[in-house]
């Protein structure tokens, strides 16, 4: 049962001349394979052969930086030629003032589906480590990926200037340890990228080259929570809010008159930009909730707002 699906208004930013404009062609990806024991705990008899894993993924960073005072983001995109249900990557770059922030999701990871359909979360974690920023996206409810083939933001990594530092002209960043497992051999989590700047093929990425904002969609500056539309409401109802530059693990509940959380819409880091979730009148079960007042709240570490609707079945 679909019981609740986010719409993305504004996706971010609109890049102007910043494209990763990956090149990846819809072919099988090969890979040998490592696998000793098949989920079932039998031998693999295909291990340490070539074998076909499913369409191809490919990787690349976009060319240009999103600069905010000392805070530097940076782009990464994806191009899914099948849907893609998970993400480990090492991120390597070659300067040594630039200090992990925060990560967040682009449109290729806030736009996925189990495989019903039903619009789904995937978690998205980042850690760094001596020397690199390890990260990892997946879900215990099978989302993926769209799988359309076309290009779009995967994650946005953001940095801050060590105190006294100038932001350098250019940022060389390389992957490794790059999986993108895919769905066309499931159960098996499977590895389908083809392409993305490994060790030896490293790509510099211009800092001076500023991602352009399209002039129709300006950046939320401030947290922003609107009154739902239609209220009074029934079956559903449409809630927008902002998410600023920089912001913090955002939470959207539903509550009852007496307190109690009904459902979560939003749980997670999420990238800046206009939002509009629509809640179906359901609980976090899938069911059907009864006519009076529920509340809607979005929480973040610095930001709260609480507004009110009415269900009428």
């Amino acid at each position: 049962m679909k019981n609740i699906f986010g719409i993305l208004l504004i996706s971010g930013l609109m890049i102007s001349s910043a494209w990763a404009e990956i090149d990846c062609p819809a072919d099988s990806a090969i890979h040998v394979d490592t696998r000793t024991m098949l989920p079932d705990g039998s031998p693999n008899p295909t291990y340490g052969q070539e074998i076909s894993t499913g369409l191809c993924a490919c990787l690349g960073f976009v060319d240009g930086a999103i600069v905010d005072g000392n805070s530097v983001t940076f782009i990464i995109r994806m191009v899914d030629n099948e849907p893609i249900r998970g993400i480990e990557l090492n991120i390597y770059n070659d300067s040594p003032d630039l200090i992990y922030t925060s990560l967040s999701k682009g449109a290729k990871l806030e736009s996925v589906i189990d495989e019903d359909g039903n619009p789904r979360q995937m978690t998205l974690l980042g850690n760094y480590l001596d020397d690199h920023l390890k990260v990892l996206a997946y879900s215990t409810s099978r989302a993926r990926t769209a799988g359309d083939g076309i290009e779009g933001d995967l994650i946005w990594i953001t940095y801050e200037l060590a105190d006294g530092a100038t932001l350098p002209s250019e940022v060389t960043f390389y992957l490794n340890a790059s999986k993108l497992p895919g769905t066309s051999m499931d159960p098996e989590l499977l590895n389908v990228i083809c392409g993305y700047p490994d060790e030896d093929n490293a790509v510099a990425v211009s800092t001076s080259e500023m991602v352009a904002i399209d002039d129709n969609l300006v950046l939320p500056e401030k947290f922003a929570l609107n009154q739902n539309y239609p209220n009074p409401f029934n079956p559903s109802t449409q809630i927008s809010f902002d998410i600023p530059m920089g912001a913090e693990h955002v939470f959207l509940n539903i509550y009852n008159i007496l307190g109690q959380n009904i459902n979560t819409l939003v749980n997670g880091i999420m990238t800046p930009g206009a939002y509009t979730m629509e809640w179906d009148a359901t609980d976090a079960m899938g069911n059907p909730v009864a006519s009076g007042i529920y509340f809607y709240e979005l929480r973040s570490q610095s930001f709260i707002a609480r507004k009110k609707m009415l269900l009428i079945r």
